[in-house]
């Protein structure tokens, strides 16, 4: 298994979260709230909404800080990020943690499962 694609994959992550390559259709998103299955397209619509949210917070984008993974089996990898958010007025960064569970189908990578450990 060529588990070197996974930091690669969290790159293309890092800059452009919507793009549908990276996801299951349709894929499981979970916070503290719990766990609910979404659709691509329902998940891309809200997008901006999160992009707005983060700002109303005073916060700019999220950058990785950190990502380790383990293989779990020939098809899926547990992936753990940690991430970083400027704060807009000034001051430490909010820090925020994610999982991802990923299927590997041997050419590519996608979230099944877009675990956030905390909210804003």
């Amino acid at each position: 298994m060529d588990d070197s694609r996974v930091p690669q994959f969290f790159e293309v992550f890092g800059k452009a979260k919507g793009d549908p390559e990276l996801f299951a259709d349709p894929f499981l998103l979970a916070d503290a709230t719990g766990a609910r299955p979404i659709t691509l397209d329902r998940f891309l619509q809200a997008l901006p909404r999160r992009a707005a949210l983060f700002a109303a917070a005073g916060l700019g984008p999220a950058a990785r800080t950190a990502l380790t993974w383990d293989r779990l089996d020939d098809h899926y990898l547990l992936a753990r990020t940690e991430w970083a958010c400027p704060r807009l007025a000034g001051g430490d960064p909010k820090r925020l943690s994610s999982s991802f569970l990923l299927h590997d189908d041997g050419d590519r990578l996608r979230i099944v499962l877009y675990l956030n450990h905390e909210g804003l």
